[in-house]
């Protein structure tokens, strides 16, 4: 690497030398000496093997192989400026902020850690996350990204599918150990649901197996605003609900909740990328989608699908 710059250098020189006609025009250009900028044509004439300049009392002009290392030297140097214009512009692009916004659930159990983990390989790169559960428009509300499980919501900009998150039922057993344990979906009716604000209030459930589609009533009486209330809840035999597989994992591992009719599967989240648009999709955004998709891999009950982007239209 340091010869490929000494030769740039020196062609450099070369090339200030002859625009302006003289060795000590292209030395003031350069900002050094007559004599330093004669020794360095010198030196590259020696790596040549031929003279490059006629010297006259009137400056210098190319001699037949200057004129060839000359036409080659520029093209070398502005393929050079090129390559340094395009290493800082990558190094911005991986800095600066990005905005994005992402359910509290997935925000809290995914998101968070991997930000902590991509600051550690990308130190410039700030990550301003917005865990919100209510569907904003990232063109309004000035977002990077947004991420949305199950609907994108009523908002302009480019949507992609990526994903899809199992859900699955679950209660303590402390709370299974008073109430039963469920063996049909139907039993599942005398048991208290416990409703999370960010879906729509609901009285029914509906359960999938072996193809056939199982509607099951069910009774609320208690509401979490949080993901982490819905936890306590849970933790505190309130009662039972539907969550992420992907967040459920750690407390059935640990005992603390036991899934309720494994048999059986729940309705699943897509999950979406909302974008304001195709231009606006920068290599922060990409960089963070690239590791988001790394991440979803290792998670448990999150399987990757490949759609196409979308246009989405404008609110209404």
């Amino acid at each position: 690497m340091g010869q490929i710059m000494d030769l740039l250098n020196l062609l450099e020189s070369f090339v200030r030398v002859i625009d302006s006609g003289s060795l000590s025009g292209g030395a003031r250009q350069r900002h050094i000496s007559q004599p330093a900028m004669s020794q360095q044509l010198n030196l590259l004439e020696a790596q040549v093997g031929q003279e490059l300049v006629f010297r006259t009392n009137k400056g210098v002009k190319p001699t037949v192989a200057g004129k060839i290392v000359y036409e080659h030297a520029q093209k070398m140097l502005r393929q050079s400026a090129l390559m340094f214009e395009a290493v800082q512009e990558q190094v911005a692009a991986e800095s600066g902020s990005l905005v994005v916004s992402v359910s509290q659930p997935m925000g809290g159990d995914i998101i968070t850690p991997l930000i902590f983990d991509l600051r550690k390989q990308y130190p410039d790169l700030t990550v301003s996350i917005r865990m919100e559960d209510q569907f904003i428009d990232v063109v309004e509300d000035g977002i990077d990204l947004a991420i949305r499980t199950g609907a994108t919501g009523d908002t302009s900009g480019v949507s992609r599918k990526i994903a899809i998150v199992e859900t699955c039922l679950a209660a303590s057993p402390d709370y299974l150990a008073r109430h039963g344990v469920p063996q049909t979906p139907e039993a599942l009716s005398a048991l208290n649901y416990i409703q999370y604000r960010n879906e729509k209030l609901i009285d029914s459930l509906d359960l999938f197996r072996h193809g056939k589609r199982h509607e099951v009533r069910v009774n609320s009486e208690f509401v979490a605003g949080h993901p982490q209330v819905m936890v306590q809840a849970l933790l505190n035999s309130v009662g039972f609900t539907r969550m992420p597989l992907f967040m459920m994992q750690d407390y059935e591992e640990t005992g603390q909740l036991q899934r309720l009719l494994p048999d059986y599967q729940c309705e699943e989240k897509p999950v979406y990328l909302v974008y304001p648009s195709r231009e606006a999709m920068t290599r922060k955004a990409e960089i963070f989608i690239e590791a988001m998709i790394e991440r979803f891999k290792d998670a448990a009950g999150i399987r990757l699908v490949g759609q196409k982007p979308v246009q989405l239209a404008q609110p209404a």
